[in-house]
């Protein structure tokens, strides 16, 4: 019986190692930079000077579901990544610019604000934040950075700035994405009391900052 319990306290000590480290954005200041959207790895990354794999490689990326290397070098996976969930298959850079869909230049070390580019396999390449927000907005669902204004916690009638306010809402419980106009998204919320509201939000500000996040592991 002993064994047992130091076997399943062992477990949870290790599954808590491990998905520790997994994370989504939760502050709007978490990026110093949006970019154009998302890229994502694949436990393995080299990045060029210039988008061409015959330019100088200015680093090495490796990584696994809880440490992330730079050049050899261990790093804390948040200085790296804008999302990290390794057991979701999801480890996702801020793509900044993109090269006819071949190279997509990323930041792959956010707290020196350091960026190169990757070449996209077949498979992979930059996601825009639209694409982003209708894939995993319609089916994952969405969610308001933590540091959001009260005020700006609002349903209006209309994807317009001085649209008339049609409800203010606390704590949301559900909020998914029915429709993209522009900056401004067409929300369905269920708010912390369940009741269901539908409105326009706006969901990127004209400088691309976001002031929501899509619910990738939900």
């Amino acid at each position: 019986m002993r064994n047992t319990i130091l076997s399943l306290l062992f477990l949870l000590c290790f599954a808590s190692n491990v998905f520790g480290v997994e994370f989504l954005p939760k502050y709007k200041d978490n990026f110093k930079n949006y970019g154009i959207g998302l890229y994502f790895g694949d436990g393995v990354a080299t990045v060029y000077e210039k988008p061409n794999d015959t330019s100088t490689i200015i680093a090495k990326l490796t990584w696994n579901t809880d440490k992330v290397y730079i050049n050899e070098r261990v790093t804390e996976p948040k200085n790296v990544f804008a999302v990290f969930l390794p057991t979701n298959a999801l480890s996702g850079f801020i793509a900044i610019d993109e090269n006819d869909e071949k190279y997509t230049k990323i930041i792959y070390d956010n707290s020196k604000q350091l960026t190169g580019w990757v070449k996209n396999p077949p498979d992979v390449k930059a996601y825009y934040w639209r694409q982003l927000f209708y894939k995993y907005g319609r089916t994952k669902g969405l969610y308001l950075f933590a540091d959001t204004p009260k005020s700006d916690k609002v349903l209006k009638l209309a994807p317009e700035d001085d649209a008339e306010i049609s409800y203010e809402f606390i704590y949301p419980k559900h909020i998914r994405l029915q429709l993209i106009k522009g900056n401004w998204a067409l929300l369905k919320v269920v708010d912390y009391d369940n009741e269901q509201k539908v409105g326009w939000f706006k969901w990127r500000n004209p400088d691309g900052t976001l002031n929501m996040f899509p619910k990738f592991d939900g």
